[in-house]
């Protein structure tokens, strides 16, 4: 079965929807939407349409049907759409100087982590 409850969960979080809320609005029972979330149950198309149509996800992608590199579905809470919607407003220069730092964040954490 094709898993989508983490991709469904991450979307909920990042419009600030509970499932109880994303259920009353999708017209569904919220044991039945807690299904799909939890990867219990995949959703008929249908429903799995309007799923997409409120939560803003690409259906073509989230069934495997194109390669689109659509990054916007990996993203897993708040902050990570935060960090990639503000990096992807940087022009090349701007977007180089991030990475740098970037970088440079990574290489501290690392270091920190490796000498526990």
């Amino acid at each position: 079965m094709l898993k989508i409850g983490a991709i469904l969960a991450a979307k909920l979080e990042e419009k600030d929807l509970s499932q109880k809320e994303a259920a009353a609005q999708l017209n569904i029972n919220p044991k039945t939407f807690s299904t799909y979330v939890n990867d219990t149950y995949f959703p008929p198309l249908d429903v799995l349409s309007d799923i997409c149509r409120l939560l803003d996800i690409d259906i073509d992608h989230l069934l495997g049907l194109e390669k689109n590199n659509n990054i916007d579905l990996l993203i897993q809470g708040k902050d990570e759409a935060k960090i990639i919607y503000f990096f992807r407003s940087l022009n090349k220069s701007d977007a180089k100087l991030f990475m740098k730092n970037f970088n440079y964040i990574v290489d501290l954490i690392n270091t920190k982590n490796h000498n526990k």
